[in-house]
């Protein structure tokens, strides 16, 4: 007898993917412990903060938390909503540990196809564990009907970026270097604002890339508003702004960029205008990340002046 269940518990130990989780247990209290063998140390809030950021390491160990809670109430729909954001951007963990819900019906109803999919993605990457487990499950999928559906690509990411739209790319990547900020966020409120176009002007009188005003471009020092290093210059200062005042909180610095921070602060949050929801609905499907590293200096931002 004693046998057959030392022979389970072996059995039991050859299903749990070796990225997945070792837990010790100290003082009474579980341990979570990723791949790497590092502990979940950090503050909750913090590792919330990195993964949101899109720190891959980060967002795998909030979704070991989530499906085992550890710190958390254990809630395994985000666990999987974590683990196919690091999946996506192919981390091996992610994919070993997602298809292995998937197989197990762990918090989504099994599905041998789609885990035989990570297991594929995870063995091409040199994986040991996965290149056991993939002989087990002989069905695939399209990649287009996978649990995880990635995100659709924005205009500069494509062939359909033009020649000066390609130098504006370059231009927000050497200021976004510059100024400590994300440029796929600034690429996208350029998308959103202007469409690329240096010589839009809106009937509210904002103007070029990043559609400034007047007033936002002489609180933000910025004298030729027409000249495209100097317009992106400013909407970066500005933006810059938004997210030290709002600690980071992505959604709120694109509401107060459209909206302007006095109208955000009023409301307690995104206000409820259709142009402004809208707005940031739009910027978050391309950039995807819910909150950036609050910046600690923000170039020449002084006073209150809205930005519409």
């Amino acid at each position: 007898m004693i046998t057959i269940i030392s022979s389970l518990i072996l059995w039991a130990f050859f299903l749990l993917p070796s990225q997945l989780i070792a837990q010790t247990l100290s003082e009474g209290t579980p341990t979570i412990k990723d791949h790497s063998g590092d502990h979940l140390g950090e503050p909750l809030k913090d590792l919330k903060n990195l993964a949101q950021s899109g720190d891959i390491a980060s967002q795998v160990k909030l979704a070991i938390a989530y499906e085992h809670g550890e710190n958390v109430s254990k809630d395994e729909q985000k666990a999987i909503q974590w683990y196919c954001k690091a999946a996506l951007k192919n981390s091996i963990d992610a994919q070993v540990n997602l298809a292995w819900m998937l197989m197990n019906a762990r918090g989504v109803k099994k599905d041998e196809a789609q885990a035989a999919y990570w297991f594929k993605k995870a063995a091409h990457s040199g994986d040991t564990y996965a290149q056991k487990m993939l002989p087990r499950l002989v069905q695939d999928i399209p990649e287009k009907q996978t649990l995880c559906v990635q995100p659709p690509k924005a205009y500069w990411q494509t062939k359909q970026c033009s020649i000066p739209c390609q130098k504006v790319v370059t231009i927000v990547k050497h200021l976004a270097n510059k100024y400590k900020i994300d440029s796929q966020l600034v690429l996208a409120i350029i998308q959103q604002e202007s469409k690329f176009d240096a010589k839009a002007q809106s009937h509210k009188g904002a103007m070029g890339l990043m559609q400034l005003r007047s007033a936002t471009a002489k609180r933000f020092a910025i004298t030729d508003i027409w000249d495209t290093k100097q317009n992106i210059t400013g909407g970066i200062r500005y933006l810059l702004w938004l997210l030290k005042h709002y600690q980071g909180d992505v959604s709120l610095a694109l509401a107060g960029y459209n909206a302007g921070e006095q109208t955000v602060d009023r409301y307690k949050g995104i206000p409820p205008y259709k142009e402004t929801q809208n707005y940031v609905s739009r910027i978050m499907t391309f950039y995807g990340k819910t909150h950036h590293p609050i910046p600690s200096s923000i170039g020449s931002a002084t006073g209150s002046t809205i930005h519409e």
